[in-house]
């Protein structure tokens, strides 16, 4: 199970760095919204990357749980905003869907992965054996991957918004 909620958080962190990739490599800034979800994404990749580094408790999936719950009402506002005809949308779209109806889906696949998941009560149970080599390396690079992560979108979100609130539609970074 450790591995199976560090490939979780890989997905996750994956969803992230795309979002970065719209960010900087197409030149798209992010909506407060969508700066909001980019949160509840790494709340949720958090707390499976808890379990992927120690073992699985239920705990972590709580957290993750909270997180994937959290991003999905947010998601779902933006989404809510925009499905009205002739309101416009905010950013580009990837197969049809814009990025916030994107996370919308992952966040109601992993709120129902996660609550699949936590009923195998056995993978809270006391391991006896430690980790194979994989799980622990698995564990580190999420660990790793997820703290350069939080830390590449404080300085995006800084640079954005500066230290005061991020303006409604952005038009360019206050710092740079």
């Amino acid at each position: 199970m450790q591995l199976l909620n560090a490939v979780a958080a890989m997905v996750l962190y994956s969803v992230v760095l795309g979002a970065f990739w719209f960010q900087f490599g197409d030149s798209e800034l992010p909506c407060p919204l969508c700066l909001l979800i980019r949160i509840g994404m790494l709340a949720t990749a958090f707390g499976l990357t808890l379990n992927a580094f120690w073992e699985p408790r239920p705990l972590h999936y709580g957290i993750a749980l909270l997180g994937a719950v959290l991003g999905a009402a947010i998601s779902l506002r933006q989404v809510a905003l925009h499905v009205v005809p002739g309101t416009g949308s905010f950013g580009g779209a990837v197969f049809g869907f814009h990025l916030y109806t994107w996370a919308l889906i992952v966040f109601s696949v992993m709120i129902l992965a996660i609550g699949a998941v936590i009923c195998f009560q056995r993978q809270f149970e006391a391991q006896q054996s430690p980790a194979p080599s994989l799980v622990r390396f698995a564990g580190r690079f999420v660990v790793i991957l997820g703290l350069l992560l939080c830390l590449a979108n404080v300085i995006a979100v800084t640079a954005e918004c500066g230290v005061t609130g991020c303006p409604d539609n952005p038009t360019g970074y206050l710092i740079s």
